[in-house]
């Protein structure tokens, strides 16, 4: 509940976009660094956490979390449109990177353990399902109290040093967790042993079939979802405006966008918290595989729909609200499948391993995606349907024939 306590999550694009002068090209430059980062770090901390102990590394994120939040805070106070904002955001986003790195993998392996620990090892889907929907509550209820906050904090850039609050009190939480949590390996660091572990991580999860084939599918979408989410937000807004859809008459115009996005961040979150939670159900009646890679044809068609009809309101809106759902009832089905056919001991590597491949797929797709987007929304979403149909594809005939029978 607390790690998505992010107030402005909402307002990034609009407050980079806005605040900070800088084109959805720049943005892309931003998010490419952001998962630079996370590309170089998401290996060496899963062997972190895996030998040197979890609950210390997912303290260290929370750390590199908030001195971003605090650089992110800075950066709206340069000169709109100088260099030094931009600068001060890429050191924002590196430290972001850190976080994220030292976090992703980890606190998954954690629930892993905690289930093996307690014989739940029939639930991942379940369990995972339910974490993921109390997070994503942590959200909608973030998008809700962000409304006060734009309205009441003198600008949107204060809402970094809000969401330092929640991050101190997720430090504290992290000291709680049990002491098996931590399962550390080794007491002292030995840079020789730490690089070929590293190694080892990924000789294991590319060597493994049936782990290369998640793990490979699973980057390629996150990295896909993650392209395009966040330029849905400014379409919805412009549509929103321009029909004249004021309907906060006692405030700003900028008021009205702050409160509209607010809102739809609420409804999408609370929609995905509820798929989340329900997941392991569909999961239960679906073949996994099948609801895998069905996934990518679902979501192709949707951001085709969108290109073909990028003004109107409805269809991008209802069309943002299924891309979330979509990810949130694929992905405890993805953590289940990934963590079953994973080496107990290499499951933070493993998870890494796939978090550091959608980092660098990410890396290629932003800024392309955001020039696309630069030109025209609708070109953005024809090429990214065609690649996701394309991929849906090649599941199809290749990689997916053999899945049951290696897993």
């Amino acid at each position: 509940f607390l790690k998505n306590l992010r107030f402005f999550e909402p307002f990034l694009i609009i407050y980079l976009k806005e605040i900070g002068a800088l084109s959805l090209f720049q943005i892309g430059l931003l998010i490419s660094i952001r998962e630079i980062i996370i590309y170089i770090f998401e290996i060496p901390s899963g062997v972190i956490a895996d030998m040197y102990g979890k609950k210390a590394e997912l303290i260290m994120c929370f750390v590199f979390y908030i001195a971003s939040f605090s650089l992110f805070f800075l950066g709206g106070s340069v000169s709109v449109g100088t260099g030094g904002a931009f600068g001060i955001f890429a050191s924002a986003m590196i430290l972001f990177g850190l976080g994220e790195a030292f976090r992703s993998g980890t606190h998954k392996s954690m629930i892993m353990r905690f289930l093996d620990y307690h014989d739940l090892k029939d639930s991942k889907t379940k369990i995972y399902g339910r974490t993921r929907a109390v997070s994503l509550i942590g959200s909608m209820v973030m998008s809700l109290v962000a409304i006060l906050f734009v309205l009441w904090l003198p600008e949107i850039r204060y809402l970094f040093l809000v969401s330092i609050i929640p991050y101190l009190l997720d430090m504290l939480l992290i000291a709680s967790y049990p002491k098996y949590l931590n399962e550390r390996r080794v007491s002292t660091f030995n840079l020789k042993h730490f690089l070929k572990e590293n190694i080892e991580s990924i000789k294991y999860t590319f060597k493994a079939k049936s782990v290369r084939k998640l793990v490979i599918d699973e980057g390629l979408y996150q990295a896909g979802y993650k392209s395009i989410k966040d330029y849905i937000q400014p379409l919805v807004i412009a549509l929103s405006i321009s029909g004249g859809l004021v309907a906060f008459g006692q405030f700003s115009l900028e008021q009205n966008k702050e409160i509209y996005i607010a809102i739809i961040y609420a409804i999408i979150y609370l929609i995905s918290s509820f798929t989340s939670r329900y997941s392991y159900k569909v999961a239960r009646k679906v073949n996994h595989f099948t609801l895998i890679n069905g996934m990518w044809l679902l979501t192709s068609i949707i951001a085709l729909l969108i290109g073909f009809f990028s003004n109107n309101l409805f269809v991008i809106f209802a069309g943002f609200i299924l891309i979330y759902v979509f990810l949130n009832l694929r992905k405890p089905v993805m953590i289940e499948e990934i963590g079953n056919a994973s080496d107990t001991t290499k499951r933070a590597s493993v998870l890494s391993v796939e978090a550091q491949l959608a980092s660098i797929l990410l890396v290629i797709f932003a800024p392309i995606i955001g020039f696309l987007a630069d030109q025209s929304y609708q070109l953005m979403f024809f090429v990214v349907s065609g690649m996701m149909l394309a991929i849906f594809l090649f599941n199809a005939v290749y990689n997916f024939r053999s899945m049951r029978s290696d897993s």
